[in-house]
């Protein structure tokens, strides 16, 4: 939870507690980015890699299924897929494209070290963590080397057959702009108290301040008003071009509800992420932003079992055989 409200000044303090991008295994363990050490560490790593990336002030323990620790959709899709899961641990408090820029690159050295070729990449990710995947994607290209280039490795997301975004604010997140204008009514009033709250509010890490709008790219917070209450312009961000994409949006309503569960979609959604916006949608003319995937809309699942739900994970597994 510190790394998600003040991550970026331990950074630029460099504060021992202060937690570097790495890769887990499901048991927590970080993983060694060298082949040798990856297949002590993996005796079965297959062809078929599965990144698992978590959201805002959490960590790789958020994909275990309520008591069965040792379950994740990982677990489970190495038995029924073959996939080979792995898990990020990342730093929230930083901006989103700055973690999207380094796993970009450690996602390149995965790739160059792992014990076998790697023919086919999934990821999935939740919440915050579906935005970094975002974000990792579109700096992806940049992250071969010429030594990957000159093997014929090339860029890791040229590898990318599915991702599945769960629960992301891919249009932005309700509760950052809640605070955002908390945060101006308190400074424009003119009394010390509401003003130091105000000040507080403010020292949210930039990460939170990333989800008001959904930014992935440098270019969506670089030399802009960090308070500015209108939405900015959206910036084109690339993606794998032979990608499939799953989107799943939970509900606090019942589908049976008959007082509206539109309604509560529409203002409550999972209870901090609406279904449009994790459609990427900004109005009702607005084209969703992943036109050609598959959008599926749970109810009486709220935002964190999204990542760690039977319901779910039927879900993704029925979409994955549709893909296979």
């Amino acid at each position: 939870m510190l790394n998600g409200l003040f991550g970026d000044v331990l950074v630029e303090q460099e504060s021992s507690l202060a937690i570097p991008l790495s890769f887990r295994s499901a048991s927590g363990d970080e993983l060694p980015i060298d082949r040798d050490g990856l297949r002590q560490a993996l005796p079965n790593a297959g062809a078929r890699l599965c990144v698992f990336v978590h959201g805002l002030m959490s960590s790789e323990s958020v994909w275990r299924f309520a008591g069965r620790p040792q379950l994740t959709y990982g677990e489970l899709l190495a038995r029924e897929r073959g996939v080979s899961p792995v898990y990020v641990r990342y730093n929230t408090g930083r901006h989103i494209s700055t973690n999207g820029r380094e796993l970009a690159a450690s996602l390149q050295r995965l790739v160059r070290t792992w014990p076998v070729r790697v023919r086919e990449i999934d990821l999935i990710g939740h919440s915050m963590g579906g935005l970094v995947i975002r974000s990792a994607c579109h700096y992806g290209r940049a992250s071969a080397t010429l030594r990957d280039r000159l093997r014929r490795r090339g860029p890791w997301p040229a590898k990318v057959k599915r991702v599945v975004l769960l629960g992301v604010p891919n249009s932005g997140a309700n509760l950052e702009v809640i605070a955002n204008l908390a945060s101006a009514a308190l400074w424009s009033v003119p009394i010390p108290v509401t003003r130091l709250i105000g000040a507080g509010l403010d020292r949210r890490s930039e990460g939170i301040k990333d989800l008001r709008w959904g930014a992935v790219l440098d270019e969506d917070w670089v030399e802009r008003d960090p308070g500015a209450t209108e939405r900015p312009e959206r910036h084109r961000v690339r993606v794998p071009r032979h990608a499939e994409y799953l989107v799943i949006a939970g509900s606090l309503a019942d589908k049976s509800d008959a007082d509206g569960p539109d309604l509560v979609n529409r203002l409550l959604g999972d209870a901090l992420v609406t279904a449009a916006s994790a459609q990427g949608r900004l109005g009702n003319d607005e084209p969703a932003l992943f036109p050609n995937g598959t959008v599926r809309l749970r109810p009486r699942i709220n935002h964190i079992a999204l990542a760690n739900h039977p319901d779910v994970y039927d879900e993704i597994t029925r979409w994955w055989h549709a893909t296979c």
